[in-house]
């Protein structure tokens, strides 16, 4: 096996990091491709070559009982010489012919262990990709390569090249791999083992009809999983969330959607106490966005009207009630869409008109719109607008009318790739962290110019997804592709300003916090209920009765070719076309 035997002893390495997957059985099928010995012509016997520098591989160890030539005989000795070096020429090409055979299948095996999503990804939105700076690019290929991750093969390969002489590192690789094919063997024989979960009855008593346990310790039968989620989505098409339509609203609402944002993006950037989440009045501890990219998590949120749907049915039709901002309008509410952006990265703001069913503001279209002035560069290149400066047009400009609004506003100024001019790191990843604080501070002002107008309004807070800036679960920092929790584990919630005495919390007094897993329909009957019952319903009380009420849900996440599920403090993961796996954390 020669060299290739650093190749599996570095890739023990990383399974036991949990960087990959080792698959055992294309690993013994790559082994034994590399081990084979390469054959050689009978009827002679090779003089031994002390000065001749072979491919690996080519030598072989076998005994011959080949006839050899009587040296005194010059004809059968040139003739012998003859057959060595064409013997020689063969090997040497057949040892070729199997490093490029072997190469691209250890590279293709690598990277099918590997917890990066499959090449088909990057085929299927090659269209966005090409749009992309080469600044944010070239920052995207440097992430893959880790310091860490560099020192520790570098030390590998030191140590392997002073013990090549003393231990027999094929034998070794061969021991691994039984062992780590015996591993999976075993827990493969449990999940098959593993019993199946109880199913609540029709009539919705006892067990919800998804509310499988997944806190087993055995490792999950993939059949639980898709059985799991199958009644999960079977039991969300069945949620409807009405709003009342008598009578005019008693304030106006405003919907933050913030790109590129999650808990964990918070915790990084440490933003945990900032002052815009202590305003919040209702707070969605585990609020799950349900998808990992811009356009179907804003999708999500303009199909609030009903329950969480396979990410295939937001692109089709929907029944009516399904939709948010149409809801909104037969409740009362003038309906807008505003972005800091144009919106034209992968169809974005089409996605919007035609989920959405209104007519989509730009700054530009704002009075004195062109004014606004541009904070930073998009990853794609396009200017992004002031946040402040475009929101406070807006208010201004809407705030002095007698009718009650619904604004839609979305930021990307979190979007992974984006420049900030002034800023000497070019890297977007350092630069996140004064760009949340400058957003969160951006919010905080035009919150406090909302409470100082004196007008009713509800305040929403629900970003798209994170912005995976710490990487994880195999995945580098930025890559989204992977809907875990530390990407669609969202901060949500709602903020209640000048809706009357009762609803002004005490200094002191903690929001109303909603712990169960929730998802839009959720978040949006806190609103339903305060366009129901006016000011009355914005007391902390009824406020807590209505978050005491609302059904939880399972947590399950999406993409077009990934699925997460989360339960119990574990996550499971399946990819297109494959089964289910635990990610670690």
């Amino acid at each position: 096996m020669g060299a290739w035997s650093l190749y599996f002893l570095t890739k023990f390495g990383l399974h036991l990091a949990g960087v990959i997957t080792l698959a055992p059985l294309f690993n013994l099928l790559l082994a034994g491709l590399l081990s084979w010995p390469l054959s050689r012509p009978l009827g002679y016997r090779p003089a031994p070559v002390r000065d001749q520098a072979w491919p690996d591989g080519l030598m072989s160890h076998e005994p011959s009982h080949a006839f050899v030539a009587d040296p005194h005989d010059p004809g059968a000795h040139a003739a012998q010489e003859s057959a060595e070096r064409a013997t020689r020429r063969r090997l040497r090409w057949l040892a070729w012919a199997r490093a490029a055979l072997a190469w691209p299948l250890a590279g293709a095996l690598a990277y099918h262990e590997s917890a990066l999503p499959p090449l088909s990804r990057l085929a299927q939105n090659w269209s966005a990709i090409r749009t992309f700076s080469a600044d944010y690019l070239i920052e995207l290929a440097s992430r893959f390569v880790s310091p860490v991750l560099v020192a520790a093969l570098a030390g590998g390969l030191v140590v392997w090249w002073l013990a090549r002489r003393r231990l027999r590192w094929s034998g070794w690789v061969w021991l691994g791999l039984l062992l780590v094919g015996l591993q999976t063997g075993a827990q493969t024989v449990q999940g098959w083992l593993a019993p199946t979960a109880p199913v609540g009855d029709s009539a919705g008593h006892g067990v919800q009809p998804y509310d499988i346990s997944l806190d087993a310790k055995l490792p999950l039968a993939t059949a639980q999983l898709d059985d799991f989620v199958s009644r999960f989505y079977a039991s969300e098409r069945g949620k409807v969330l009405r709003f009342p339509t008598q009578g005019e609203p008693a304030f106006d609402l405003l919907i933050l959607s913030v790109c590129s944002l999650s808990w964990d993006d918070i915790e990084f950037a440490g933003l945990a106490d900032a002052p815009l989440l202590k305003r919040l009045d209702v707070v969605f501890r585990q609020f799950n966005s349900a998808a990992s990219y811009s356009g179907p998590a804003v999708l999500r949120l303009l199909h609030a009207g009903c329950g969480q749907a396979v990410q295939s049915e937001l692109y089709g039709a929907a029944p009516p009630a399904c939709f948010l901002l149409r809801n909104l309008e037969r409740a009362g509410f003038a309906p807008n869409l505003l972005l800091n952006h144009d919106g034209q990265f992968d169809g974005f703001a089409e996605q919007l008109r035609v989920a959405s069913g209104v007519d989509l503001q730009s700054g530009a279209s704002l009075p004195g719109g062109n004014t606004v002035p541009v904070a930073m560069r998009s990853f794609d290149g396009s200017p992004l607008l002031d946040d402040y400066a475009l929101l406070s047009s807006w208010w201004k400009a809407h705030v002095g009318g007698n009718q009650r609004v619904a604004l839609l506003y979305n930021t990307i100024s979190l979007h992974d790739g984006n420049q900030v001019p002034g800023m000497s790191s070019r890297s977007s990843i350092d630069t996140y962290k004064p760009r949340a604080h400058k957003l969160f501070a951006d919010m905080e002002r035009m919150l406090a110019m909302i409470e100082a107008s004196g007008r009713p309004t509800v305040v929403v807070l629900v970003p798209e997804h994170g912005g995976a800036v710490r990487g994880d679960a195999g995945q580098i920092a930025g890559l989204r592709d992977y809907p875990t929790a530390a990407v669609t584990h969202v901060p949500a919630g709602v903020a209640l300003f000048n809706l009357g005495p009762a609803a002004k919390r005490a200094p002191g007094q903690p929001p109303v916090v909603v712990e169960q897993v929730s998802s839009y329909t959720s978040l949006f009957a806190v609103v339903a209920s305060l366009r129901h019952g006016g000011p009355a319903a914005a007391e902390p009380q009824r406020l807590s009765a209505v978050a005491k009420a609302l059904p939880p849900i399972a947590w399950v996440a999406e993409n077009d070719t990934t699925r997460v599920v989360r339960q119990g403090g574990r996550s499971f993961l399946q990819l297109s076309g494959s089964g289910w796996r635990e990610l670690s954390h």
